[in-house]
């Protein structure tokens, strides 16, 4: 009976410790988090970004150390499914001056697998320097789902320089709740991984984009992206944006399209490039002629 009297001790004694470490470090730190959006496309970066508020009344500096990470993430799954982190992330600390705050982007699919569709949520647990696995608090909930998307149009092509290598460009439409984006994906098809997968920016879908390569194999896009304009992006093998134009209607009335020369260059035709400094610079002329006083 004393055994049992002197364990129950011990417990309450563990979790009154646990609550007090609790209520202190939210007495000196605040932190909040914030998703980058709601809805993310399979592979895309998933960012959440993490403020920490100094309270303490003196700089803190966060620390990694063997046994305990300064930050780290609980992300589940469907309201409860827990998700393992497929790797051990130490991120950088970062060092808070007295009543500073600083805000920290993490893109925490790097460490867990966000590939599969369906709801999550995400939380940090911050630890302040000298804290063990066990302590520290959470920030708040962040809520996102994540999801295919339907992928439109799809192409293989070899690495130019260098042999046996194959990307597959993937174009996909994501609807969300206000508007529709075009996602450009590229996988590295020799070792099955993914190099990107983002957003080349909002897309009317009445007017179907049109998508081909050029000699060096890579990828150029146009799809309207508001009701005047064009966007032409030229996307490279490794993924990334190489080039990004805007186009206007030309004067005959045709609608902007892309060709391929005889020598393998891709342009755009049936247009004229939209400089918006050019035309905000020609609207202010014509607003100066019209103070001018009358009979000038």
């Amino acid at each position: 009976m004393k055994n049992n009297s002197i364990k129950f001790n011990k417990a309450l004694l563990t979790i009154c410790i646990s609550l007090l470490s609790l209520i202190t470090a939210s007495a000196q730190i605040n932190v909040q988090a914030k998703g980058a959006k709601s809805e993310f496309l399979a592979f895309e970066k998933a960012i959440i970004s993490i403020t920490i508020t100094n309270r303490a009344g003196q700089p803190i500096q966060f620390k990694n150390t063997r046994d305990a990470r300064w930050i780290e993430f609980v992300v589940e799954k469907n309201a409860g499914d827990p998700i393992h982190a497929a790797k051990m992330t130490a991120y950088k600390a970062p060092t808070i001056a007295t009543g500073k705050s600083v805000t920290s982007s993490f893109t925490i699919n790097t460490a867990y697998d966000l590939s599969q569709p369906g709801n999550y949520t995400a939380y940090a647990i911050v630890r302040l320097p000298g804290q063990s696995v066990k302590e520290g608090f959470r920030s708040n909930k962040v809520f996102f789902s994540i999801v295919k998307g339907y992928v439109s149009w799809r192409q293989k092509a070899g690495v130019p320089g260098t042999a046996g290598d194959t990307r597959e460009y993937r174009l996909i439409n994501v609807s969300g709740n206000e508007r529709s984006d075009l996602y450009v994906q590229i996988e590295d098809v020799k070792r099955g991984r993914m190099i990107v997968t983002y957003s080349m920016g909002r897309n009317l879908n009445f007017r179907k984009f049109k998508a081909t390569l050029d000699k060096k194999n890579n990828l150029h896009v146009l799809f309207l992206t508001t009701p005047t304009l064009h966007c032409h992006t030229v996307v490279n093998t490794a993924g990334k944006t190489i080039r990004r134009e805007y186009h206007k209607k030309a004067p005959s009335g045709l609608s902007p399209s892309l060709i391929t020369t005889n020598t393998g260059i891709v342009g755009v035709v049936n247009s004229s490039i939209y400089d918006p400094k050019k035309e905000q610079e020609q609207r202010r002329q014509i607003h100066n002629l019209s103070e001018l006083p009358v009979g000038l």
